[in-house]
């Protein structure tokens, strides 16, 4: 099951020992309007049943990482159901919705991984985590790969709603913010801050 086995985000902070804290992680965005494209897709996607998981991740939440995804294709690469294992003694191992790693287009996953998005249906707490877990097993799989990074960023997404988490030194930090579907241009501009916080390392 592995990382779908962290259900319970009080359970998963006492598992692999982390610190809770909260804080405006992004108090200052930059907004970065959408391409029509963009537009386009989340328009035609409100004309179809948006049901579950897999019918949000596909139609709202990979379009908009897609987005992400070809403006720094140079540098980062976007993987959306690859598997990420760790550790499965300890149920760091298993597939992950979208994440990017810092390199450019490659098909095979090589480090550094930077940030994970994580689509839950309705339900944050599974959401924060699995992202969690997902992070945190990602530092884990830096270092062993001699890439380490100081910090990882996640989110957990319901489709209209998103929420940031940073982990960084043994504490997992909580966006006070959640910021929703149509804030587009904020969501957009969250993303481009934090691979651009990774270029400038």
């Amino acid at each position: 099951m592995g990382y779908s086995n962290y259900k319970n985000f009080k359970q998963t902070l006492e598992k692999l020992n982390l610190e809770e804290t909260d804080e405006m992680l992004f108090p200052q965005i930059e907004l970065v309007q959408p391409s029509e494209w963009l537009l386009q897709s989340l328009s035609l996607a409100k004309r179809l049943p948006l049901t579950n998981e897999k019918s949000k991740s596909e139609r709202i939440i990979s379009p908009i990482l897609t987005e992400v995804a070809i403006h720094f294709e140079k540098q980062f690469t976007m993987f959306s159901g690859e598997d990420l294992i760790v550790d499965s003694s300890r149920d760091l191992a298993g597939e992950c919705d979208f994440f990017f790693a810092q390199h450019p287009r490659k098909s095979v996953m090589q480090a550094p991984v930077v940030t994970f998005v994580e689509a839950k249906d309705e339900d944050f707490e599974y959401g924060q985590a699995q992202c969690t877990a997902q992070m945190y097993a990602s530092m884990l799989y830096n270092e062993q790969k001699g890439k380490p990074t100081p910090y990882i960023y996640g989110c957990a997404v319901t489709g209209d709603v998103w929420k940031f988490l940073k982990l960084e030194k043994g504490k997992i930090t909580l966006d006070t913010e959640n910021y929703y579907l149509i804030e587009i241009p904020k969501i957009l501009g969250i993303f481009h801050q934090i691979l651009n916080k990774f270029m400038a390392l």
